[in-house]
């Protein structure tokens, strides 16, 4: 193990005090630490943690689950996703959502390439019809509908003995 590594693992063990001068944000060095310096790994990690969410493609979508007396009505909120960049699926109890958009913009400065992709599940109770769910996409808001099989589960009072 070498010495960077054991001197990570040593400050990430040791307790942590944050003090409102501690939280402040530093100026950055004029010259950062390259890779081999031995506090090179804590400058990556306190890199990431000063990023105020880590960078990804996915996207972030409202959504709620509703329920009536015959079925489970599902709205998410998909801006900008054609129906045709939607996949919607089912494995046991759990309704699986999922999409992804490539765009490519070209204007005088230059080309831009974007990729957003999602992905949601929801557990649906034991009534749903899996084999009967309907989905229609409009204006952005995806909808869909798990209509109920109408049979009510028994229930059953468990005395303690």
């Amino acid at each position: 193990m070498t010495h960077s590594k054991r001197l990570l693992i040593a400050l990430m063990a040791a307790p942590v005090f944050l003090s409102a001068a501690a939280t402040s944000v530093q100026p950055k060095p004029e010259k950062p630490c390259e890779q081999g310096c031995p506090f090179w790994n804590m400058e990556e990690m306190e890199n990431f943690f000063n990023r105020p969410f880590p960078r990804m493609n996915g996207m972030y979508s409202a959504s709620s689950m509703k329920e009536s007396d015959k079925a489970y009505l599902i709205s998410i909120d998909l801006p900008g996703m054609d129906k045709k960049d939607i996949s919607i699926e089912t494995s046991g109890n759990r309704l699986i959502i999922s999409g992804e958009r490539k765009e490519e913009s070209e204007n005088k400065e230059g080309s831009k390439k974007s990729y957003r992709q999602f992905n949601q599940s929801f557990s649906l109770p034991d009534d749903a019809n899996l084999e009967a769910i309907t989905a229609t996409s409009t204006n952005g808001v995806l909808k869909i509908t798990v209509p109920k099989t109408g049979g009510k589960k028994a229930s059953k009072k468990i005395e303690i003995k």
